[in-house]
């Protein structure tokens, strides 16, 4: 399969001209999914449409993709219209923060993967600085984005590295979006934690937390892996 190409059961996703591409931490965060039926849903820094195309096929509501970057918006474009789905996947070229301002209504469901790396990491390419580095959107800013725009009993997926989850939960407590659930993720159960899922909901419970390790020690897909993504995966 070509490294621009991805077809998964019922969709494919092409990302030849995105900087930020499919990748496997990308899809347990579109398989991890609160279950509930929200009809409103929002995907902040849609890139290739990947983490659109998942939460449609999960549920049955309306989904807002939000993308800035114009190759990604193209790609985003691209990838909706040449899939299911594309009747109820509204693609939308802007920043996020002028998105919020000019927004008619709230939402159900939110869900971003804002990759934010250090300084020491950035790219010469300045559209994959533009997509993978906190410069359009800090996370502070994230976070009251997310809290101007979820509806009271909506519920928010943020996918985050480690040390920034912990910066982000800080930052959503302060505006009353508090963690719910949280599933850390790990290569393997002998490396360190890759990334962050948390779930936010306006309410104030105990969080729970989940560990996923996506490959066992003999290399393949770690049954947990496998349950969670053979809705999508096409070969599992």
């Amino acid at each position: 399969m070509a490294n621009n190409y991805f077809k998964f059961k019922q969709f494919t996703v092409h990302q030849d001209r995105c900087a930020m591409k499919v990748t496997t931490i990308a899809c347990i965060q579109g398989a991890w999914l609160p279950n509930f039926s929200p009809k409103e849903i929002l995907d902040i820094g849609s890139g290739t449409g990947l983490l659109s195309l998942m939460v449609a096929q999960k549920y049955s509501g309306n989904i807002d993709a939000v993308e800035i970057e114009p190759d990604a918006y193209g790609q985003l474009r691209e990838n909706i219209f040449q899939n299911p789905w594309s009747e109820r996947i509204n693609c939308h070229h802007t920043d996020i923060k002028y998105f919020s301002r000019e927004a008619q209504k709230k939402y159900d469901f939110i869900i971003s993967n804002p990759p934010f790396y250090t300084e020491q990491l950035q790219s010469p390419d300045r559209k994959i600085n533009h997509a993978r580095h906190e410069k359009g959107l800090k996370i502070h800013e994230l976070a009251q984005v997310v809290d101007h725009l979820l509806c009271v009993d909506g519920m928010a997926s943020i996918m985050l590295p480690q040390e920034e989850t912990l910066e982000f939960i800080n930052l959503a407590t302060e505006v009353s979006l508090f963690p719910s659930a949280q599933l850390r993720i790990a290569d393997t159960e002998m490396k360190s934690t890759r990334a962050v899922i948390t779930i936010f909901s306006r309410k104030r419970i105990e969080m729970k937390t989940k560990e996923l390790h996506i490959k066992n020690v003999g290399g393949d897909y770690s049954q947990a892996f496998v349950s969670l993504l053979k809705a999508y995966y096409l070969y599992l």
